[in-house]
């Protein structure tokens, strides 16, 4: 079976200032435990479907008591890191720049480190999520798989105006996968 990918024409978003764009969106099929399971018992026919779906079933858990315990976790294959599960960490409501110091704390003229800490615990502390990174090696076993990729049509995004003068459309871009680093969040 191959990958399948939709064609997108985004007519733009007049609060981002972009014009028409192409981009293209994977269509993705959901893979269940069980069907991880019946490959990985493909790739060894040592491990048994049923022991591959127990430990597969494990894993979400197993990986989270090691990032409370301030791990990442590696998955790794022929010995090169192919993904990255870490706890990520992020100040609520986002960075403090010295406008929001001085919100936050009006005696703030400067930031340093002395008062970064304090800056923090002001803003209501931090966030805490995992992060799945996928390495390039990651992607290197995929296109070693040569996968037949396939575009299943072409569809298009409406032009979106900004919302009532202020410049904010409220919506997000054009659309498309966000290749930058290659981040599965999650």
């Amino acid at each position: 079976m191959p990958i399948s990918y939709k064609a997108q024409l985004n007519l733009g978003n007049e609060a981002l200032g972009t014009e028409k764009s192409v981009t293209a969106n994977e269509e993705t099929k959901t893979c269940e435990l069980r069907h991880l399971a019946q490959e990985i018992h493909h790739q060894n026919q040592l491990i048994p479907e049923d022991v591959a779906a127990a430990v597969l079933g494990y894993f979400c858990k197993a990986a989270v008591m090691k990032m409370t315990e301030g791990f990442a976790v590696q998955l790794s294959s022929d010995g090169k890191v192919a993904l990255r599960l870490i706890p990520d960490i992020h100040i609520k409501g986002g960075s403090i720049n010295l406008a929001r110091a001085k919100e936050l704390d009006p005696t703030v003229t400067e930031l340093t480190e002395e008062n970064a800490g304090d800056l923090i615990d002001k803003a209501g502390g931090v966030t805490l999520k995992v992060r799945a990174i996928a390495q390039q090696p990651f992607t290197d076993l995929l296109n070693d798989q040569k996968p037949r990729v396939e575009r299943s049509g072409v569809v298009t995004a409406a032009y979106v105006a900004k919302k009532d003068g202020t410049g904010d459309s409220g919506e997000g871009g054009n659309g498309g996968s966000q290749q930058g680093d290659d981040d599965l969040e999650g």
